[in-house]
């Protein structure tokens, strides 16, 4: 027999100190600022049977290493077992390096510290446990997202072309314009937690050396001021890959830039959280339950030719490489990789060598009533997530990207063989090969079974 439901939330500081270095460039960049603290944010929700956890973290990724440590630490302190704790991350391009991305190498030092205080914020959450109901609304956002990848008058496909580029021909696809949101209040009506989900990349900041959690750490302080301090928001990236807030037709003419842009999308989706909170039905008894299944997946192929001319690449200085018509590596389909580059691809193809041919990532399934959370290891494309959602009767579905662990960008079989780009090219932010997507969907789908 159900009880009334449980729920508590919390949050804990995880900056690293100065020095640090930041990922989501092609360089390193090292932190000489914190614009705003970095956090894991946590969610617990318990019926009277089973507990379920959400621990949203302002990072770029979120490794297996990172989360296996957690989750276990999670599992002792708290009995959560690991299959009802979903750990994700925004995918802020101004945090510190938890993997070795492009040309930003981990840090080794955050990477040991950063689990505990992952695992503490679920802690926290247990600890504040109080009676509860929770409410779930979805509503449509289309004017805010675009997509980055486009057709070019050259036949190859680009990421961020440029507004108004004569060059451009149209995107390769469309947005998922779908913003779905779970609120968590107590007995009062005081809340606890707000979690919306939608597909927006990131925004982007003032400064790229500034720590920050870009809009979605303005989301959630937009919600505190709006629903006071007893609230903690999570705001989670859904399928968006190639999705931005750029409308490269030139349509749409933003003229805020960095944290005042990210302030201005923030308020956009806090605002329809507020109006759908309105009408929720609000429930204090909801069915719980979380599966947790391995995706094996083939990662890109890199042959002896591209060994061979990563040698040649990095055997000449930065950016002086031009030895190639094409390519340079066997992976690149459509756009050649920009001299400027050539080198960061050069040291992925080392590094992607060493690595198994066939790899391992989680992929979870959490139900809470009639809604589901689906989470992936990566960041995907739209046309994934549409699929997903289209094969489940979830209402509503989030589709949570970045959780658990992280293989990279997970390209659909036609971007990779058909349109290249940024996205599909061979890195450890992209490492699943074709036939990913379609195994990926099928292990989902055999979770709702």
């Amino acid at each position: 027999m159900q009880t009334t439901l449980k729920a508590g939330s919390a949050t804990t500081n995880i900056t690293p100190p100065l020095g640090a270095r930041i990922p989501g460039s092609f360089r390193p960049r090292y932190a000489e600022d914190v614009h705003d603290e970095l956090f894991a944010k946590a969610v617990v929700i318990d019926n009277g049977s089973t507990r379920v956890a959400f621990v949203t973290c302002d990072l770029i990724a979120i490794p297996e290493k990172i989360t296996d440590v957690a989750k276990a630490r999670i599992a002792d302190r708290c009995a959560i077992p690991p299959a009802h704790v979903m750990v994700n991350a925004t995918h802020t391009h101004t945090g510190v390096a938890v993997a070795n991305l492009l040309g930003v190498d981990e840090d080794d030092g955050y990477i040991k510290s950063v689990p505990l205080k992952i695992a503490d914020a679920v802690e926290l959450a247990a600890l504040r446990l109080q009676p509860a109901r929770v409410g779930f609304a979805s509503v449509n956002e289309e004017r805010i997202t675009f997509n980055r990848r486009w057709h070019m008058k050259d036949g190859t496909v680009r990421m961020n072309p440029g507004v108004n580029n004569p060059d451009l021909v149209e995107p390769t696809g469309t947005i998922d314009p779908e913003l779905a949101m779970m609120f968590v209040e107590r007995e009062d009506g005081a809340p606890i937690a707000a979690v919306a989900n939608f597909s927006l990349h990131y925004i982007g900041t003032d400064n790229g050396n500034a720590l920050s959690a870009d809009y979605f750490g303005h989301f959630d302080r937009l919600m505190r001021r709006y629903l006071g301090d007893t609230c903690i928001s999570l705001l989670w990236n859904a399928a968006s890959g190639q999705i931005n807030n750029i409308d490269f037709s030139g349509q749409t003419k933003w003229t805020a830039r960095g944290h005042q842009q990210a302030v201005k999308m923030a308020n956009v989706l806090a605002g329809h959280f507020i109006t759908e909170m309105q009408f929720m039905e609000m429930h204090d008894t909801l069915d719980l339950s979380g599966s947790l299944a391995t995706l094996t997946f083939p990662r890109k192929q890199i042959t002896a030719e591209d060994l061979k001319v990563s040698e040649q690449v990095l055997s000449v200085p930065q950016g002086t490489y031009d030895g190639y018509d094409r390519g340079p590596f066997s992976w690149v389909v459509g756009q050649p990789i920009p001299q400027a580059l050539v080198d960061v691809y050069a040291r992925e193809c080392q590094r992607i060598a060493k690595l198994p041919a066939q790899m391992t990532a989680p992929v979870q399934v959490l139900r809470l009533g009639e809604a589901a959370i689906v989470a992936l290891p990566g960041e995907v494309f739209v046309e994934t997530g549409f699929s997903i959602k289209s094969a489940s009767d979830a209402n509503p579905l989030f589709l949570v990207s970045l959780a658990n662990g992280y293989i990279g960008y997970i390209c659909t079989d036609k971007a990779l063989t058909e349109e290249g780009g940024y996205e599909t090219w061979a890195a450890m932010s992209s490492l699943p090969d074709v036939g990913t997507v379609p195994a990926m969907e099928a292990l989902v789908a055999s979770l709702f079974d």
